[in-house]
């Protein structure tokens, strides 16, 4: 079997309960939406610490 064949007509792997193709950019999406603002809210926890040690000076 060459993988001609597996592309045009597949025997195996995703036949049942197959997410729809638009949900793939939009989970992408989400998951590139949801690191940006946790590397926000990281970002500002670290530089705006109140209990740094530049304030304790």
């Amino acid at each position: 079997m060459s993988s001609h064949d597996f592309i045009d007509d597949p025997k195996i792997g995703h036949t049942k309960l197959r997410m729809p193709v638009i949900f793939v950019p939009v989970v992408m999406f989400g998951v590139l939406l949801l690191g940006i603002i946790a590397t926000k809210i990281y970002v500002d926890a670290v530089l705006y610490s109140d209990h740094g040690e530049e304030g304790q000076e």
